[in-house]
This record gives structure tokens, sequence and C-alpha cells, in this order.
């Protein structure tokens, strides 16, 4: 039998997410130097810059963490599980696990895939390595295009 490759997944973001995000961030730098954005927008703006792919929403992957969607951070080593929801900045609420886009938690899950690992900073300490091990809710998924 033949070996198999397996290729990570191509870098993708919603084209939605990537308008929004884009204004929600210049709207925050409003003629402020671009060196003083903080490190999570920085890492936002990496991140839709960088996508190899921009899809409507309608064909984001289901495996594609995008804005408002709900996911299962893993911590192997640890055996650890935290659910968080990716939201806009207005909406942030940790006590309910509600994390900012433009938080250092939000910065380090969105556009990460299923499997995907992200170092994840939670309380007073940062753990290497959670795992992205499912995506129970993604708006894009419920057919929810507008969310």
């Amino acid at each position: 039998m033949p070996a198999t490759f397996h290729r990570k997944p191509v870098s993708c973001v919603s084209a939605l997410d990537k308008r929004r995000l884009e204004s929600l961030i210049a709207r925050r730098m409003d003629g402020q130097c671009a060196l003083t954005l903080n490190p999570s927008a920085e890492k936002v703006l990496r991140r839709l810059h960088s996508a190899e792919l921009v899809v409507p929403p309608e064909d984001v992957p289901r495996d594609l963490v995008t804005m408002n969607s709900t996911v299962i951070l893993v911590d192997p080593l640890a055996c650890e599980q935290w659910e968080v929801t990716l939201v806009y900045p207005e909406d942030h609420e940790p006590e309910r696990n509600y994390w900012s886009i433009l938080s250092p938690v939000g910065s380090a899950v969105f556009g990460l895939r299923v499997y995907d690992a992200a170092d994840v900073r939670r309380g007073d300490r940062t753990t290497e390595g959670w795992v992205v091990a499912d995506i129970p809710f993604q708006p894009e998924m419920r057919g929810w295009t507008t969310l």
C-alpha cells in the first residue's frame, strides 16, 4: 500500500470576517501609528493578510474557527478541556467564556482548524499546545452567513 501524506489544510478566512475585522481594527487605530497596535490585533491582521484563501461565508470549511464560533480546546498534557466562544469586543465576557477577537485568547484561536494547536493564555499562565478538538457551533455551519 502506498504511503499517504497528510498536508496541513490551506489557511482560509471568511470574506465577511476579513471585511469586518479589518474595519474594526482600522477604527480602533483611527489615526494611530501602526506600531501602537496591540499584539492581539497584530496577530489577527497577520492571519487575515496571510490567508491563502478568502471565501464567501457559505463556502467556509466546517473545521475553521470563525467569528462567533464556539470552540472546544484541549490541553492533552494536563487533560484539560476548555470551551470558548469567539466574539466581537463589545460582547467580551470572559466569565461566560466569551472571548473578544482582540484578546490573547481570541486572537490565538481565530482562523485555526480542528486539530491545530495554539499557545493560549489562561488565567496567569500561558499553556502551550491547546488543540482545537471540536467546533460545536460555527455560524456558517448553520447557514447563518451574516452573523
